[in-house]
């Protein structure tokens, strides 16, 4: 039968549309290929390397030991300066700054500083120091002594807050530190005015600890130097310590001592047992916590 006009039109229109999506789907699916091969080519030709990875967000000033993972990354997004060997850093080693999880470590972004564990090392508890308002567990602190004069000292500096509650803290102290803080405690107790209290650093990955500027008495003087636990490394620091000017320093210290001779006695004894009734009491309500 024949076509009628029309219909041939139509059918030759709907020839040449087959005609024409076959055509773009052939150049679509060449282009395809093309790209697949040209992004095949270029996947050949990256290189990774195997760097340290944060696993976990890390603040200032804490460990970063147990917190990475090794990861291989593509090699433009690693910088110069990325640790790509366990031996770029230690167990004491500590971030200078805030690290977010995922952060591709550098030697840049911790602290080699960070002083290890001595056998004379021990975790502390003080109840006696007047804390910042906003103390929070993992933030490095001074604690200093302010006398009634106004002169002001640093006892312990750069202090890594292990745990604290509303009133007491624990430190990581050694041996030469805790005979000087009992002596920093007990001039507290004996010179009504005075008190010791502890200051936050900014960003102690960045900041240098302070220097220690109180001296404690010649009695504990020579009693840290005949302390077979004391570290040869503290002995001489504080001999380099005890300076013309840091003798100065404590007979201030021993001259405000002076005006309380008929006092001391009470008011050790009056602060002492204050501090043994918080130990007590916040003891009772551990022991009744584990029993809960």
């Amino acid at each position: 039968m024949a076509m009628n006009p029309m219909q041939k039109k139509a059918r030759t229109s709907f020839l040449l549309g087959m005609l024409l999506t076959l055509i773009v789907t052939g150049i679509i699916i060449a282009l395809l290929i093309a790209q697949l091969a040209n992004t095949k080519k270029q996947d050949e030709t990256i290189t990774y390397r195997t760097v340290y990875v944060i696993s976990q967000n890390v603040n200032s000033g804490e460990t970063i030991d147990g917190m990475m993972t090794m990861q291989e990354v593509r090699s433009e997004y690693v910088p110069n300066n990325a640790i790509t060997s366990a031996s770029q850093f230690s167990e004491n080693s500590t971030a200078k700054i805030n690290l977010k999880k995922g952060t591709v470590l550098t030697t840049d972004m911790i602290n080699e500083d960070g002083i290890g564990v001595t056998p004379d090392i021990r975790l502390q508890e003080y109840n006696m120091i007047v804390l910042p308002t906003q103390l929070e567990e993992g933030e490095t602190i001074d604690v200093r002594l302010r006398l009634p004069s106004g002169v002001d000292f640093i006892v312990l500096s750069g202090k890594y807050v292990e745990q604290t509650d509303s009133g007491t803290i624990w430190i990581k102290v050694s041996e030469e530190e805790i005979l000087t803080m009992s002596n920093a405690i007990v001039e507290a107790y004996i010179m009504e005015g005075s008190y010791l209290y502890a200051t936050t650093y900014v960003d102690p990955g960045m900041q240098n600890s302070s220097i220690p500027t109180y001296i404690a008495s010649q009695e504990v003087i020579n009693l840290m130097y005949a302390n077979p636990n004391i570290t040869n490394e503290a002995i001489n620091a504080i001999a380099a310590r005890y300076t013309e000017n840091a003798r100065n320093q404590r007979n201030s210290i021993n001259s405000s001592l002076n005006e309380y001779t008929e006092e001391r006695t009470q008011n050790i004894e009056e602060s002492t047992q204050e501090e043994i009734e918080k130990m007590q009491s916040a003891r009772q309500q551990y022991v009744d916590g584990l029993g809960a």
